[in-house]
């Protein structure tokens, strides 16, 4: 087995950067989580979210380390439909790490914006002692992104304790719930362990050991009360009305949102809560585009039981924030934009404004996933569906057919 995947080793590097300054070198991860691209020389940074290293990773990324994919067809624009990149994606990755698929965690998706490869964290196995794997798509193939040669630097994080919560997961897997990078800086949401477990970090990059915490706290519409624990789940940077802004939602599902500018080290801010997006559900994504159709600068939520929701920017800036201290609101409510039918999408993220890749069930065998493209804004393939239009003989109201019969080679 590759030295990259030795546990006792990990364990000891982990202990050894801990104990070190913020800037190392070779560094192995624990767990991957979040992932986040920036600017920088080369092809940029990789920044990786490692909850269990209690810590954010940071990857420069050489020329060359990622492939060009800009001249990869992703569907065709006319007629909504999209490609699927990978077919069995998690059997894919398991042939390449030595694992069944069931045994493949995909935790999170990100597309470099020069080269356009997008890029998974995975591990292979299941519960604290699983190994964490970095890979990359090629023009539908997987492949393992090799970071041992890359220059690597992390920044330490409070790690929030051995407490479990209360149906056994452990708090250590959520130190990093979220990361994204604005004007030379990362924002890591996640626990801290502390009294206000909800912690909020800015962090500068290049890594130098410095950083400022802020405790957020939020009126939660469904529970009824303010909250201090439960982390971020997914975020965005943004200008909002001119300002750069925290765009953010919780678990169950508050849509928050907070100036950068309050965001100082060692302040307890409350997070203005401006929608509540559905109650027994669960955000997933959070990203960002500009819609085709209108030109609007827009947020899509994505989620694990509920439709998505689109919202533009404007909105958020002129949202309204919903009372506190009042009884339950089990929502919708509030801001909660317009429902997208992207409601079983494990992982989205931009590729371009017109697309964007997902990670989802195989409409017809939905024991496998695919790494599929779908087009904005309405983020679905029409091929998945059966309507009238489909029938011999119908109407084609919308002139599908003038178009030959999509077929997508390797190129």
């Amino acid at each position: 087995m590759p030295q990259r995947l030795n546990r006792s080793l990990a364990a000891l590097l982990l202990t050894t950067a801990l104990a070190a300054p913020a800037m190392a070198q070779d560094i192995t991860l624990q767990s991957a989580g979040p992932l986040e691209f920036a600017p920088g020389d080369g092809q940029g940074i990789l920044f990786v979210g490692d909850s269990l290293g209690a810590r954010v990773v940071a990857f420069e990324l050489a020329d060359g380390t990622l492939d060009d994919q800009v001249d990869y067809q992703l569907g065709r624009v006319e007629t909504f439909e999209g490609r699927t990149m990978v077919d069995d994606l998690a059997a894919a990755i398991g042939d390449l790490v030595g694992a069944p698929a069931d045994q493949i965690s995909i935790n999170d998706m990100a597309v470099h914006p020069g080269t356009r490869q997008i890029v998974l964290s995975v591990h292979r196995g299941l519960g604290p002692d699983a190994l964490p794997f970095l890979v990359k798509v090629d023009r539908g193939t997987v492949s393992l992104l090799e970071t041992e040669a890359l220059a690597s630097s992390a920044h330490n994080l409070t790690p929030p304790g051995e407490t479990n919560l209360e149906f056994g997961q452990p708090a250590a897997a959520y130190a990093v719930t979220d990361v994204d990078w604005h004007d030379g800086e990362i924002f890591v949401a996640g626990v801290s362990g502390e009294d206000f477990n909800s912690t909020l970090r800015r962090v500068g990059y290049p890594f130098t050991g410095n950083g400022s915490e802020t405790q957020i706290e939020i009126w939660h519409a469904v529970h009824a009360q303010w909250e201090t624990r439960a982390p971020i789940i997914a975020q965005e940077i943004a200008e909002v009305n001119g300002e750069p802004t925290l765009i953010a939602v919780y678990a169950c599902t508050p849509l928050v949102r907070i100036p950068l500018a309050d965001l100082e080290d060692g302040a307890l801010v409350r997070g203005e809560m401006i929608g509540e997006l559905g109650y027994g559900n669960t955000p997933v994504d959070l990203v960002h585009y500009t819609n085709p159709m209108d030109g609007a600068e827009t947020v899509l939520v994505t989620h694990t039981h509920r439709s998505a929701n689109a919202i533009p920017l404007e909105a958020i800036g002129s949202a309204d924030p919903m009372p506190v201290e009042v009884p339950n609101n089990f929502g919708p409510a509030g801001l909660t934009g317009f429902p997208v039918p992207a409601s079983d999408i494990r992982h989205l993220a931009m590729i371009d404004d017109a697309w964007a890749a997902a990670v989802r069930p195989d409409p017809t065998d939905p024991t496998r996933l695919q790494l599929h493209s779908v087009l904005s804004p309405f983020f679905f393939d029409r091929a998945d569906h059966m309507v009238e239009m489909n029938w011999p003989g119908s109407a084609d109201p919308f002139g599908y057919r003038q178009f030959p019969s999509l077929s997508l080679t390797d190129g």
